[in-house]
């Protein structure tokens, strides 16, 4: 990357850009570049600038292009923040992968800071809760804490996970005396809690 950095800082055009965003003279618009040369100058922008970037992108194929690209150029994986999708008739079996990866995701944002985030149009224009409020919807178990297990399972059905006897896929979660069984969306397998029996 150092050699694509040297090379966009020969260009006066990627200077100038630089001093728009360091002086906060924005929007700045830039046209006439391909879609690889996109990614190389948002990637130049982010690494120079040690500024996180964000690509605005039209759909879902060009968003996963793009943070393909970009992963390339910044050696990082580049997550995409894909809409929300609505269902306007009872269907319960109707699959909510892309609402637990994009949920997900904002939890990951409201850990880490990520230096680069492709997004798609509408993506960005649905509306969404603030991170403080995520955080305070969360629920996080601690070794070494007290914790009621129905409030717990109360938490967990208020947040939107089904109770079931065995758990078998994202938003699902069991309680067989004092083990609870839950898999959240931004965990890539389920965990199990084992709570030990109170004291007498």
């Amino acid at each position: 990357m150092k050699l694509l950095t040297a090379a966009l800082n020969r260009l006066p055009e990627f200077q100038e850009l630089l001093a728009c965003l360091e002086g906060g003279r924005c929007p700045v618009a830039l046209s006439g570049v391909s879609a690889i040369h996109r990614v190389h100058i948002a990637a130049g922008v982010g690494l120079m600038t040690q500024r996180p970037v964000v690509l605005v992108c039209a759909d879902e194929g060009e968003g996963e292009r793009l943070a393909r690209d970009l992963a390339a150029f910044a050696d990082a994986s580049v997550p995409v923040l894909t809409p929300r999708s609505f269902t306007f008739h009872n269907a319960a079996s109707v699959s909510r992968q892309w609402e637990h990866k994009r949920l997900s995701l904002m939890w990951e944002l409201t850990q880490v800071s990520r230096p680069f985030l492709v997004v798609t149009v509408e993506a960005l224009l649905q509306r969404t809760m603030p991170p403080e409020i995520l955080k305070r919807c969360s629920l996080e178990l601690k070794l070494g804490g007290s914790y009621s297990l129905e409030q717990v399972a109360q938490t967990l059905t208020a947040s939107g996970y089904t109770r079931c006897e065995q758990v078998e896929g994202v938003g699902q979660f069991s309680l067989r005396g004092g083990i609870l069984d839950v898999f959240s969306p931004a965990m890539e397998q389920p965990v199990r809690v084992e709570f030990p029996p109170p004291r007498r």
